[in-house]
């Protein structure tokens, strides 16, 4: 299992939102290349970075600093947050970028879904975020016509293989992973599950890799020391 450390990038910072409200952050960090060079010393093998002016913007805001990122680590970065057309994604990917993380536009247009897919699929992940059982668009402010399983069923015969699921209600909580519905994803032929929302500690690393997910992302209990980049690399040569 691969733990990613978080960084997302607000006007310029490494913030940590509660709840993905936009208003509610914590400031870790002031640079976010020296963050990712950090958690790539420490031992960090892929780094997750969301552009969260971007996600609420509707377009990327952030990209000279993800560029500087890619160019200051030899680990691979995957981005989210605002990428809504294949100009964004083509333009993360010259960048530097190993993997783009769709969600608003994926949820919304099957047709962009589709062409993304059948163009990028191998580096694409698609991001399911939900309040209960809706999956939320717009840097998780409105609801959809979406639920969690229908939808990452349907990415799934797009060929998209990278699902990286998030429960907004847990996000910067510290409160634990939706287990029940991590499982129940985990179950989808072919997915390659990323879990998001809610890991506060170490055990809840290990419940996830018994669970046998793909990935998992870790920022509050990371940068607050709940979780060590130490026990990651412990945790990891143990799998």
């Amino acid at each position: 299992m691969i733990v990613f450390p978080a960084i997302d990038i607000q006007k310029g910072l490494v913030v940590r939102l509660r709840q993905g409200v936009e208003n509610d952050s914590v400031t870790y960090f002031e640079d976010p290349v020296k963050t990712a060079v950090k958690w790539y010393e420490e031992g960090a093998a892929y780094l997750h970075v969301v552009d969260l002016d971007g996600a609420f913007a509707g377009t990327p805001q952030n990209g000279v600093i993800i560029r500087q990122i890619c160019e200051a680590v030899p680990i691979p970065v995957e981005v989210g947050g605002g990428i809504r057309s294949a100009a964004t994604i083509e333009d993360y990917l010259e960048k530097g970028v190993a993997r783009v993380i769709i969600g608003s536009l994926a949820v919304e247009d099957e047709g962009f879904l589709q062409e993304t897919a059948r163009q990028y699929a191998k580096h694409l992940a698609v991001s399911i975020d939900a309040k209960n059982d809706v999956v939320a668009t717009h840097g998780w402010v409105d609801g959809s016509d979406k639920t969690v399983l229908p939808f990452a069923e349907r990415v799934l015969e797009a060929r998209i293989s990278t699902i990286i699921y998030t429960d907004i209600g847990r996000d910067g909580m510290l409160s634990g992973p939706n287990l029940p519905m991590l499982q129940k994803l985990q179950c989808l032929p072919g997915i390659r599950l990323i879990a998001s929302g809610g890991i506060g500690t170490v055990d809840d690393l290990r419940n996830l890799r018994t669970l046998g997910v793909y990935g998992a992302i870790t920022g509050k209990a990371l940068y607050e020391g709940r979780i060590t980049m130490a026990e990651i690399c412990e945790l990891a040569g143990g799998a």
